[in-house]
């Protein structure tokens, strides 16, 4: 597909990816979903014959030539299988706090790009939350779309996972292993430094605040459960940006960013 263009239909620079549960690849075969369905027959303007790129969120990618692409349906005929190299060795959990509803998922979909593993948003004593706001499947359904839309266009092979809402206590309470804590009042501890000495260590877990930063007994109780403290540099960031350049740094130490698989 990629540099093919038909008259009326959208200049579509790179095959297309797409999410599909492992029941919806057949013996030779992928069937996609109604909404997939729509989108490339309205959207895309695909047509029998254009490739496209399915993912069983195992790793595996499979180059599907299509077969039909009308009436709500799109199947196609599988090429090719391979193993998608794009996922970080490093395994990061990212702990943001609930921000407002754009911020967050500003955070989510950049993160997912930059390839963190799962998200657990934590409600925190400053978090912003709108009255009446619940956190019920609908709130996750939305996230998750903002994530697959965000592994599919960064070439992801797996999904993040996202997580209910947990407890400030009850996230530190969850957490093994090494674990940062991004905090303004940090004077001793850089990002940079408690990487270096979390060297070789493939899992990390970050936490990350709300607008107006942690109480006082927040850090206290992170400390309490084994997280580190750590600066992020003399700045005062946004939250979302926060999560982002943090994110980013991590996976830059463990070699995972600014290289070539």
């Amino acid at each position: 597909m990629a540099g093919n263009c038909r008259p009326g239909r959208p200049n579509v620079s790179s095959t297309q990816r797409f999410f599909v549960p492992s029941s919806a690849i057949e013996t030779g075969g992928v069937r996609f979903s109604r909404d997939q369905s729509h989108q490339m027959a309205t959207v895309l303007r695909l047509d029998i014959g254009d490739s496209v790129i399915a993912l069983d969120n195992s790793g595996w990618q499979y180059k599907v030539a299509l077969t039909r692409v009308r009436g709500g349906e799109a199947v196609g005929t599988i090429v090719s299988r391979t193993l998608v190299a794009n996922e970080p060795r490093t395994k990061l959990t990212l702990y943001p706090a609930v921000i407002r509803p754009q911020r967050l998922e500003i955070a989510l979909q950049k993160c997912t790009e930059l390839g963190v593993g799962a998200f657990v948003p934590v409600m925190c004593e400053r978090s912003v939350a709108g009255h009446g706001e619940d956190f019920t499947s609908n709130k996750i359904d939305r996230w998750q779309k903002i994530i697959v839309e965000a592994a599919e266009q960064s070439g992801r092979g797996k999904l993040p996972a996202i997580m209910p809402v947990m407890s400030f206590d009850h996230a530190c309470e969850s957490v093994r292993g090494s674990s940062l804590i991004l905090w303004e009042g940090e004077r001793h501890r850089s990002l940079r430094e408690a990487m270096a000495s979390f060297k070789g260590s493939f899992s990390v877990n970050l936490f990350v605040g709300p607008e107006g930063g942690y109480a006082d007994r927040e850090i206290e109780r992170a400390r309490q459960a084994g997280l580190v403290p750590v600066s992020i540099g003399p700045r005062l960031l946004r939250a979302e940006t926060a999560a982002i350049a943090a994110a980013a740094a991590i996976f830059f130490a463990n070699d995972d960013l600014g290289k070539e698989s």
